[in-house]
């Protein structure tokens, strides 16, 4: 009996060890979104003609090297994740830049409150 006390903790255990670790995961990526969207205004890349390179934006793909030595930056995902919704597009040359009509307020509301 005692047996199965113990295999049941551990179940419960990893349940919630697993539920943290995606807790975490999503916390940590909505924080970048928000830090993304304070990245394009703070550089004004608002609009086709404000519209920058990922590079100017400090947002390119770290290399191989710079993965492996530093913590994991969730701006990429969440620069993935802003380009799908449409909110962050980019035009033909590689040039990104925000389309503030499709910032609902709660994003706009969040890029105050996020520092």
């Amino acid at each position: 009996m005692a047996e199965i006390g113990k295999v049941l903790l551990i179940i419960v255990l990893l349940i919630i060890a697993l539920g943290g670790g995606l807790y975490i995961r999503t916390f940590l990526t909505r924080r970048a979104i928000f830090r993304v969207i304070e990245i394009f205004y703070e550089h004004n890349a608002l609009g086709v003609y404000g519209a920058k390179t990922l590079h100017e934006l400090g947002l390119e793909r770290p290399d191989l090297l710079q993965r492996m030595t530093k913590f994991r930056d969730y701006k990429q995902n969440a620069l993935q994740i802003l380009m799908k919704e449409g909110i962050i597009v980019m035009n033909e040359d590689g040039r990104v830049y925000v389309v503030e009509e499709k910032l609902d307020q709660d994003l706009r509301r969040g890029r105050r409150s996020v520092s």
